[in-house]
């Protein structure tokens, strides 16, 4: 069954050494090892290496890039007309903000059904069941 991936399990576990760091390495481990089918949106790149670099600095954020363009196993929805549509009618009928819409409207395009966040914004969403990393 295929799972999205949301942009902060991949900035836990760049950024942080902690149990949910840790679970969310997990997470991406189970991806390479090809336990896990995973998707994610392009726009993960965008905030994953914006935030690394805010964090840590450029030469970490370029670096981090680069691994995550090649992370083995792993999918990417593209940011389509129809991906933008679908962001904006979830915008407007929940509580999600403009990129978290984008990551759910991606998941369900690509025809994920679970959607792995530490971001509870995305509960309650019925056509996405968030789980945390475990």
């Amino acid at each position: 069954m295929l799972t999205y991936i949301d942009s902060n399990i991949f900035l836990y576990a760049v950024l942080y050494d902690d149990e949910r760091a840790q679970r969310c390495r997990n997470v991406l481990s189970s991806i390479v090892d090809g336990k896990l089918e995973a998707v994610t949106s392009v726009l993960t790149w965008d905030e994953f290496t914006h935030v690394v670099e805010k964090v840590l600095d450029r030469p970490s954020a370029i670096l981090q890039g680069e691994r995550f363009l090649h992370f083995p196993r792993l999918s990417f929805q593209s940011c389509t007309p129809d991906v933008l549509i679908l962001a904006q009618q979830l915008r407007t009928s929940t509580h999600l903000g403009a990129r978290d819409s984008i990551h759910a409207a991606s998941a369900l395009i690509a025809g994920a059904k679970t959607l792995l966040s530490e971001d509870r914004d995305f509960d309650g969403l019925s056509e996405l069941l968030r789980r945390p990393a475990e």
